[in-house]
């Protein structure tokens, strides 16, 4: 494939994935949402919206995406009219957009010859794509270290330059008996870790990795000798990534080296953020929104935004003191005959007596128990 054909192949997969984020968020959110989530972008709005629609595996898919990427992306949707811009409603709405039918079908034809519901579906939490790149630089440097410490050389370059990698991979081999055991297992547990994985999953992580008798190569590197779309092979790669993280948690006594990548000791609670589980924390001993507000020196908007997390991910969680049961069950009813989830929509059909606070949390309750 040569590096024209490289390009069009690699616009056609992200023109792809694009359009399948899309789909959830035609006539409800800007074109801009779309470009905000595959980037990872951490504002509140771009996070309510991977929880409300179920985006997780979109979410920060491309970190180093550019504006001009995106511009590409979404001039060539609409030059194949897959997408259609569309006026907001009211004075101050922002502009939104429709996916026509010839994109819904395009869109979905895309799914299928790429295969987005196999590398998409570790993906069913936010935080897992933002724990991708460290544990990947965590195991690249391992790998390396140990292969030179086996091949008796320490004379090496390290892969990752990242300071709080290294000073963590020197803490784990900091003395001779944790030495000998990462040296007498790190390769048995890798390979039952990646086992499972299809073949060529396989092969891209081996590849990448780097040791004593190997250089690893870039994800470029390898698109271009196996003449595929780079883009495609991030899918895969942030599959195997995502899926090994998922494999460790659940089954660390299995790899008890390796889950030493994703530990959650320190952790308040592994199913939020760390600065939602300490508002959590607070919570649970009685203390308001105000007062948590106060002594975390934050404001209450992102104490809100903690609410609406744990609201999501904390089934047990007794809501009421902020919701009423009877206010959530018409705010979920109103959501439901809009048939939206735009906040300034449902606000304006129940009425000012709800709170835009009230109507993300009985939003985010209905996800949680939908993805439940």
């Amino acid at each position: 494939m040569n590096n024209q054909n490289s390009v069009a192949e690699d616009l056609e997969l992200l023109c792809a994935v694009a359009l399948n984020a899309m789909i959830p968020l035609a006539n409800e959110r800007t074109l801009q949402s779309a470009y905000y989530i595959l980037r990872g972008r951490k504002a509140n709005q771009t996070l309510q919206d991977v929880h409300l629609y179920s985006l997780y595996p979109y979410y920060r898919m491309f970190p180093g995406f550019s504006k001009e990427d995106w511009d590409k992306i979404v001039a060539t949707l609409f030059q194949n009219g897959h997408v259609q811009q569309r006026e907001g409603e009211g004075a101050i709405a922002k502009p939104t957009f429709l996916v026509t039918e010839k994109g819904k079908q395009a869109a979905q034809e895309a799914y299928e010859k790429y295969r987005f519901a196999v590398w998409f579906s570790p993906f069913t939490q936010f935080d897992l794509a933002a724990r991708i790149e460290p544990f990947w630089q965590r195991l690249h440097l391992l790998v390396q270290t140990v292969s030179q410490m086996l091949g008796k050389d320490l004379s090496f370059t390290p892969v990752v330059t990242d300071k709080s990698v290294q000073l963590w991979v020197k803490q784990q081999l900091q003395f001779p008996e944790a030495r000998a055991v990462w040296m007498s297992g790190l390769r048995e547990e890798l390979y039952h870790l990646w086992e499972p994985l299809e073949p060529d999953v396989q092969k891209l992580l081996v590849a990448q990795l780097s040791g004593i008798s190997q250089v690893g190569k870039t994800l470029g590197q390898l698109a271009k000798q196996q003449q595929v779309a780079r883009v495609y092979l991030t899918l895969l790669f942030r599959y195997g990534l995502a899926a090994s993280i998922q494999r460790l948690m659940k089954e660390a006594q299995t790899f008890p080296l390796l889950s030493r990548l994703v530990s959650q000791e320190n952790r308040l609670d592994p199913r939020l953020s760390n600065s939602a589980a300490r508002t959590y924390a607070m919570v649970q001993r009685g203390l308001t929104k105000a007062e948590i507000a106060t002594r975390r020196n934050m404001k209450e908007s992102t104490v809100e935004d903690h609410l609406v997390e744990i609201a999501l991910r904390c089934p047990e969680w007794d809501e009421s003191v902020y919701l009423p049961p009877e206010m959530r069950s018409v705010i979920v009813a109103a959501s439901e005959k809009l048939q939206t989830s735009r906040l300034r929509l449902i606000k304006d059909y129940v009425g000012p007596g709800v709170s835009y606070l009230q109507i993300r949390l009985a939003l985010a309750r209905r996800q949680g128990e939908t993805n439940g």
